[in-house]
């Protein structure tokens, strides 16, 4: 007769085959009823509750795209070098949805309030609300002047991301701009706010006295911003939805003509590949509502050779470029810094899905949601933070006047 093996051991084989067996009824449920995919199905206009999300989550990883993400994939052109999903994250534009992609992830950051901070930060808590890749003030021939970064202590867990908006409403035209304007309030219109905690960053210590509207085609984004940001004491801050996105199908900012000082958009996934049809209605509404003089103030990583469209395309809409910092340099810097903060982050973001601890299924899931948050990130290593080494991508902070 064999022996039976110790109890511990009994529990592990136990608790190994339960797993087993959640993961095949679990693959027969999904097979009968297949939850949305989360690359291409979801809508930006739902807030998927946390029951939903660990519904698609266990879909997701129980589906066949982990297999399609992480084995051998056809030869595909990437843009922007050579790049393999399972060493570096690449996912070209058209293998996701923007709104579906970005649908789970706020989700998913809304779902896990609560963070620790690692490195400089390690110990301190704080809500993963500044999903943003930033900037630090970098020294050396061409880079912006030091004091051109608002800087924010080393032991904040998000000071990069705070760095970059705060940094982006207080250029050199910015100032000069609400210097004039004296005691009246900044009118101020942000699209593509995420979580609205860059607006909140600037209604409360940057510009505290501004009128501050933050749009926004996620129904989830919003909904944190205003459960977070826009509360009784912080008046100046409204967080609103655009479904499906200002200039979308002719959609319209919600602010009259020639109303607004400062549009702000900041790390948003717009001219990402070019200047299209759809960035150009978004820039036409941005001139609507800009007051005669009134400052479009655009910051983000993108293709250097999109910045260099934008130069040709923004004054045939009547604007003029009034200041460009490249802070490419000091945002490769950031992501180096914020490094241990970043790997922390990506398992706590995933460790509340109890499908990845499913033999096989979770530890393979897990690589590829670290993957695709890392790649988003522009984590080190990743194809985005590669791009923006070799100068690919180039992350501006720019001021456009409204030349009507």
């Amino acid at each position: 007769l064999r022996s039976r093996p110790p109890f511990t051991e009994q529990i592990d084989m136990g608790f190994c085959k339960t797993l087993g067996v959640l993961a095949l009824v679990g693959g027969v449920l999904i097979a009968v009823f297949p939850p949305p995919d989360v690359l291409s199905g979801l809508s930006s206009n739902h807030d998927h509750s946390p029951l939903e999300v660990q519904a698609i989550m266990t879909g997701f990883c129980l589906s066949p795209v982990i297999g399609m993400l992480l084995d051998e994939r056809p030869e595909i052109e990437t843009t922007g070098g050579e790049f393999k999903f399972e060493e570096d994250g690449d996912i070209e534009n058209e293998d996701y949805a923007q709104a579906s992609i970005y649908a789970i992830l706020y989700a998913m950051y809304k779902n896990t309030p609560n963070l620790v901070g690692a490195g400089t930060s390690a110990g301190v808590p704080y809500q993963f609300t500044f999903n943003t890749w930033g900037i630090t003030p970098v020294d050396g021939p061409g880079q912006p002047p030091r004091e051109s970064v608002y800087a924010f202590p080393d032991t904040d867990p998000q000071r990069h991301g705070k760095q970059a908006y705060a940094s982006l409403v207080t250029q050199p035209p910015a100032m000069e701009y609400k210097k004039k304007l004296g005691d009246t309030p900044l009118e101020i219109v942000e699209i593509g706010c995420g979580t609205g905690a860059g607006a909140n960053l600037i209604t409360r210590e940057v510009h505290p006295t501004a009128k501050y509207l933050a749009l926004d085609m996620q129904q989830a984004a919003i909904n944190t911003c205003n459960q977070n940001h826009a509360t009784p004491d912080n008046p100046g801050l409204t967080c609103r939805l655009v479904p499906n996105g200002v200039g979308n199908g002719g959609n319209r900012a919600p602010r009259a003509d020639s109303s607004v000082d400062f549009v702000v958009i900041s790390e948003t996934h717009i001219a990402d590949i070019e200047i299209g049809d759809l960035e150009k209605e978004i820039f036409t509404e941005i001139r609507r509502i800009l007051k005669p003089g009134g400052l479009f103030l655009w910051g983000n990583a993108i293709p250097t050779r999109v910045w260099e469209q934008a130069d040709v395309e923004l004054p045939k809409l009547g604007f003029e470029l009034v200041n460009s910092y490249n802070h490419t340099k000091g945002a490769v810097v950031a992501r180096d810094e914020d490094y241990e903060r970043v790997e922390a982050c990506m398992d706590q973001l995933l460790d509340p899905y109890p499908v990845m601890k499913v033999p096989y299924f979770g530890p393979r899931c897990h690589k590829v949601g670290e993957r695709l948050i890392a790649n988003f990130y522009r984590h080190p290593g990743t194809a985005l933070y590669l791009k923006m080494v070799t100068g690919y991508d180039s992350y501006m902070h720019q001021a456009w006047r409204n030349n009507k």
